[in-house]
């Protein structure tokens, strides 16, 4: 075992008192206990400590987890959640002129406390807006190849790109390799409240962007960097999200519903799950064009099924039900799982992925059968 992993479980027994590392689980959504025919095996085949057993009822979190977190980014239905939460979440990232950066773990730079575990850490939200606005976005990494968070990491920048494609902004992101970052330049932007560019070289990208005049150049959370740097696309996202009323949403009624349904059977509702879902709507209801970056996958009905009823019945999330003659899909619900596909005797359910905010609006009849 290495140091590091060696004080990480030291610190969580003595701050737990037991093997839970600190990770929630919500059963109820996971696709592995509603069927043995899931496909995914995307939490027990990548936690980098193998700390994770999915028995025929129950998800146990192994004694030898760390806490690294990476369970909360890969699984699709927002199972894995922490126990305990700061009442203000750490800041991942560095705001400068010239862009964003992101540190990982690995990176040993002093004075700079604002790290992420791993890049796959930085919110996908978050991405989207910064290279919308014409932003810089770096990340600054350290030997990936060797880390035990390559597959995250590998995933993430994919992602990333692709992102970055589609909005044309391929020169706005770079991936920089500790050994070649010029970190006295970074911490001397950091100081000097009058710099105008950051005074970046050697890899990075210099001439960042006016900052309209007011010289500041500063450590931002996430709260404040996007009320002053990205005016009207997330300003304060967390707190709208909290403040709007459910009436204003366009799945209201749905919404109601399920949360009432789960009162009403002792279902235990996933907070996660339902926060992230509202997070993406309430950005999309603000930026329509930015459906496709997304990658929201939805399932759609072919003519030969035959309404066995498996497909709504064991949806994990709630988003696929009958009504009468009707299949329904409500989009606000569905992950893109793909529990509805792998459990399909008849091949009649197939994915596709939304282009715009037509194919994620409100409630949809996937098939309807006169008997």
């Amino acid at each position: 075992m290495n140091p590091l992993s060696f004080f990480n479980l030291l610190e969580k027994f003595l701050n737990n008192g037991s093997g839970s590392g600190g990770i929630s689980v919500s059963p109820d959504y996971c696709v592995r206990l509603k069927s043995p025919m899931a496909s995914c095996y995307e939490c027990i085949d990548r936690c980098p400590d193998l700390s994770i057993k999915i028995t025929d009822t129950d998800i146990q979190i192994l004694k030898s987890c760390t806490n690294c977190n990476a369970c909360l980014y890969m699984c699709p239905n927002y199972v894995f959640g922490v126990k305990q939460k700061t009442e203000e979440e750490p800041k991942k990232y560095l705001a400068v002129n010239d862009g964003i950066y992101y540190f990982c773990s690995k990176t040993n730079i002093e004075k700079i406390n604002d790290k992420a575990e791993c890049i796959y850490e930085a919110d996908t939200l978050d991405i989207i807006t910064c290279l919308k606005e014409g932003n810089n976005l770096f990340f600054i990494t350290g030997d990936c190849d060797s880390c035990k968070y390559s597959y995250f990491h590998n995933k993430t920048i994919k992602r990333i790109k692709e992102i970055a494609g589609f909005l044309n902004a391929e020169e706005n992101f770079k991936e920089i390799n500790i050994s070649e970052f010029d970190a006295r330049s970074f911490l001397d932007a950091l100081k000097n409240d009058d710099n105008k560019t950051g005074g970046m070289k050697d890899g990075i990208k210099t001439g960042g962007k006016n900052d309209g005049g007011k010289g500041k150049n500063e450590s931002l959370g996430r709260r404040e960097f996007f009320k002053n740097s990205i005016k009207g696309i997330k300003d304060n996202a967390k707190k709208f999200a909290q403040d709007l009323s459910v009436d204003d949403l366009p799945f209201s009624e749905l919404y109601s519903n399920y949360i009432d349904l789960g009162d009403k059977n002792d279902k235990k509702i996933n907070k996660l799950f339902i926060e992230k879902r509202r997070s993406i709507f309430l950005f999309l209801k603000n930026n329509k064009d930015l459906v496709s970056p997304l990658n929201i996958r939805l399932p759609k009905l072919n003519k030969n099924c035959v309404f066995c009823g498996n497909c709504w019945e064991l949806c994990p999330t709630g988003a696929l039900s009958r009504k009468k003659s009707k299949i329904l899909l409500e989009p606000f619900l569905c992950t893109g799982c793909n529990l509805c596909k792998d459990i399909c005797s008849f091949g009649a359910v197939r994915m596709y992925k939304a282009k715009n905010l037509k194919d994620i609006s409100g409630e949809r009849v996937l098939l309807e059968i006169n008997f």
